[in-house]
Parts: C-alpha cells; structure tokens; sequence
C-alpha cells in the first residue's frame, strides 16, 4: 500500500480528534474518504470549486456529471433544493439514510456541483458523516470512494490503491458492503426512480401512493 494517511475510525462513536482532523483537511480544500451507512464517500466541500476540480480530477470523472451532497438535516434540504410534496414524503419516511433526492436546484443557494438546473441531496445516518457536517458547517460530496467506470470499493486498502496521495485522509471504518443509496427525481409534478439501492424501488412506490 501507498504511504498515506490512513487512520482507523469507530463508526457507531468517531473519535472528535479525528473528525476535526477530518474537518480541518476539507475546509482547506482538501479530499477526505469516509464511512458513511452504505459504502465508503470521497468528501470535498460542494460550495468550493477548486475542492470540486481536485474530486473530479482524482476520480477521473467528467465535469459534466452530476455529484450529489451531503447536508446536515432534513430541513437543510429547503437551503438547497425546491422539495415538491413526493419529496417531502419520501424525505420523511427515509432520512437519514440511503436516499438521495434529485430536485431543482434552489435560486438561493448557487452551487458549482448543480446540473442542467438540478441537485442531488442527501441526509446521512451514519455518525462520521454527521459528526464531521456538524463541525464543517458545509455541504459536502456525496459521492462513491471509487474511479469512474469501476466498480465499489469495500475496504481502505482498495480505495488507497485508487486515490493514493490525491486523498489527504483516510477514514478506515473496516469492511463496507452496502448497497449504494437510491435515487429518486423529484421535479415539479415528475417523480421518477432514478437508481434503485438500499430502498427497494416498491418501498419506494409505497410511500408515494399514500395519502398526504
């Protein structure tokens, strides 16, 4: 393995050294992996695009592709995104958790990680992703540990081979084998499964047929 920065976490009780080590790295522009309820995220400051440029250069992705962003509560959904009423339904019955929301971006709230209008939001359960959003104050990347084109990383050693010194911290929860979130367009009356993940398309489906 590379020599990098790996550091092993408590996923359930993250040790606070380690998250403001965490927040220190991002909110200099820096790249940190992390555990997060499904699999390992690559975390970037989303209201930042040279943090952006640095992600997009290290998981060769193209500009043009979207990337979703973690916020820090259900409420902070509004901040970033025109939730339609499928939305709010969906936001209540699944978050925090494996749901991520694609809506029309809020006029407000300008980010360089929105597409043709659009943003995907989610709000995370697990307590590293939490802990470090508490203390960053900061949307941020929502996006896959792993190179375009391949498949999910489970494990830090994976992930290193990957990014090596691209990441300037390394968050090693252990193995994680969870099935990647799912994705659901919620735009004006359009309501659509984008990707089905950790929620089942029918669980999905079931909740939006309720009444309000």
């Amino acid at each position: 393995m590379t020599d990098c920065p790996v550091v092993r976490i408590d996923c359930e009780n993250p040790q606070g050294r380690l998250i403001d080590q965490a927040v220190a790295l991002l909110l200099r522009g820096d790249l940190v992996v992390a555990p997060t309820e499904t699999r390992y995220g690559l975390l970037a400051r989303a209201d930042d695009s040279k943090s952006l440029e640095k992600l997009y250069r290290a998981k060769d992705r193209d500009r043009a592709a979207a990337v979703a962003i973690f916020v820090d509560s259900i409420e902070a959904l509004d901040t970033y995104g025109v939730m339609t009423p499928s939305a709010r339904r969906l936001a209540k019955r699944f978050m925090p958790g494996p749901l991520t929301l694609v809506l029309t971006a809020a006029d407000e709230a300008t980010l360089p990680v929105e597409s043709d209008g659009r943003v995907g939001l989610r709000v995370s359960s697990s307590p590293v992703v939490k802990a470090i959003l508490e203390k960053v104050r900061k949307p941020l990347t929502a996006t896959s540990a792993n190179l375009t084109g391949h498949g999910e990383a489970e494990t830090i050693d994976q992930i290193v081979e990957a990014f090596a010194s691209d990441v300037a911290l390394y968050l090693d929860g252990g193995r994680l084998a969870g099935t990647v979130s799912t994705v659901v367009l919620c735009q004006g009356d359009r309501t659509k499964l984008l990707r089905e993940g950790a929620l089942s398309a029918d669980g999905i489906a079931s909740v939006l047929k309720e009444t309000a």
